[in-house]
C-alpha cells in the first residue's frame, strides 16, 4: 500500500527546496541566519503533523515564531535574574545618588539664574616674574 498523504518530513523538505532559490539571493550573513530558522522549525515536526489543516507554510512559520519566542524569553528570564542578582548596596548608592542630583538641581532651580560677581578692575594686580631670581638645575646635573 502507498500513502495517499505525504508525512510531514517529506512536506518539510518540499518547502526547504522551494526555499532554497531564495536563500541563494540572499547575502551570505542573511543565508546563514535562514538556515538557523529552518533548523529551529524543523525542532516541531511531529507537532506539526497533528495540524493537517494548515497549509505547512504556515506551520513552518509558526514553529519558526515558536522557537524565537523561547529564545527571547529565555533571555528576558537571563536579564531579569541579572537584574535581581546585583549587589542592594549598589543599588542602595546608586538610589541615594540619583536623590542627591534631584534635591542638587531643584536646589539650582530654585535659586533662579544669578550672575556671577565680577571682580573690580582696582582689585586686580598683574604679578610680574622678578628677574632677579632664576631657575637652575645645575646643582642637580652635578649629583652623582
Amino acid at each position: 500500500m502507498s500513502r495517499t498523504i505525504a508525512s510531514i518530513t517529506q512536506t518539510w523538505l518540499q518547502e526547504e527546496a522551494a526555499l532554497k532559490r531564495f536563500e541563494r539571493a540572499l547575502r551570505k550573513d542573511d543565508q546563514l541566519l535562514l538556515e538557523e530558522l529552518l533548523v529551529l522549525s524543523r525542532q516541531h515536526l511531529a507537532e506539526a503533523s497533528y495540524a493537517s489543516n494548515l497549509y505547512p507554510l504556515d506551520m513552518y512559520l509558526i514553529a519558526i515564531l515558536l522557537e524565537v519566542y523561547r529564545e527571547l524569553k529565555a533571555l528576558q528570564r537571563q536579564v531579569a535574574q541579572a537584574e535581581a542578582s546585583t549587589d542592594p548596596q549598589v543599588q542602595l548608592n546608586s538610589g541615594k545618588e540619583a536623590r542627591f542630583l534631584q534635591l542638587l538641581n531643584e536646589t539650582l532651580e530654585s535659586l533662579g539664574p544669578q550672575e556671577a560677581p565680577q571682580p573690580e578692575a582696582k582689585n586686580l594686580q598683574v604679578m610680574q616674574p622678578d628677574p632677579a631670581i632664576s631657575i637652575s638645575y645645575t646643582s642637580f646635573e652635578e649629583a652623582p
